[in-house]
């Protein structure tokens, strides 16, 4: 029998859930972009617990069925990074091989030397990836504004230089609007859009209720008895 859940991602086979099919389209055209054109680099944000990391599979899983091999997927959390704040940003350099092992299954050698060369990674030079590479790092603003400001600066660069760098689209996740606004050069990421992620409508509220109903054979108040509740909903 299914159950409401507000612990973690939801899954669908499991848990009552709405599709947010509108909202699943919008992430994937932003990420995918134009045929023949890179995609674009932004945002998803939203209060906790409100679906960005289901959003994040949900597109993940579309685009694979939609695309076949013809990107690299990847999703990143930097949620176990931990940097303290009178550390210096380079500790983060120090996790990378952790991330992208995590990430990709790629093994690298040795931690990158400086930021600049964090970029080699995603280089076409490089010829790490074979095809272009999509990313999703969730958890994005949990880093130090330091770190933060480093990494979306040079997300900028690549984002600038396409026929250099094999990274077609992006999004980091967060609870914020706006990430990189503590950098001290201004707005490093001002090539970024966003995508906020709503709470239910009421429809989809009804929605939930209505796959309860059909589930356990009860009525709302049945269902406020029972101690199940609905997830995401403030």
């Amino acid at each position: 029998m299914k159950h409401f859940s507000s612990y973690g991602p939801v899954d669908c086979e499991e848990h009552f859930c709405v599709s947010r099919k509108d909202l699943v389209k919008s992430c994937i055209d932003q990420i995918i972009g134009k045929p023949g054109k890179s995609g674009h680099y932004f945002t998803i944000w939203a209060p906790r617990q409100t679906g960005k990391t289901w959003l994040m599979r949900q597109v993940k899983k579309e685009i694979e069925n939609r695309y076949g091999d013809r990107f690299i997927i990847g999703s990143m959390s930097v949620q176990g990074v931990l940097i303290k704040e009178q550390e210096d940003e380079e500790i983060f350099l120090e996790k990378v091989p952790q991330l992208v092992w995590e990430t990709f299954k790629i093994d690298m050698e040795a931690p990158p030397e400086s930021w600049e060369n964090l970029k080699d990674l995603f280089s076409r030079k490089k010829d790490i990836f074979d095809r272009p590479v999509i990313l999703f790092i969730d958890e994005f603003d949990s880093l130090p504004p330091k770190v933060i400001d480093r990494l979306v600066t040079l997300f900028r660069d690549m984002y600038l230089k396409p026929d250099s760098y094999i990274l077609h689209g992006l999004a980091l996740i967060g609870v914020r609007a706006v990430l990189g606004v503590e950098s001290l050069r201004g707005s490093p990421f001002n090539i970024q859009r966003s995508l906020h992620v709503p709470n239910l409508t009421g429809n989809e509220v009804e929605d939930l209720f209505s796959q309860y109903r059909q589930e356990w054979g009860c009525g709302l108040q049945s269902a406020r008895m029972s101690g199940h509740y609905i997830y995401e909903v403030e």
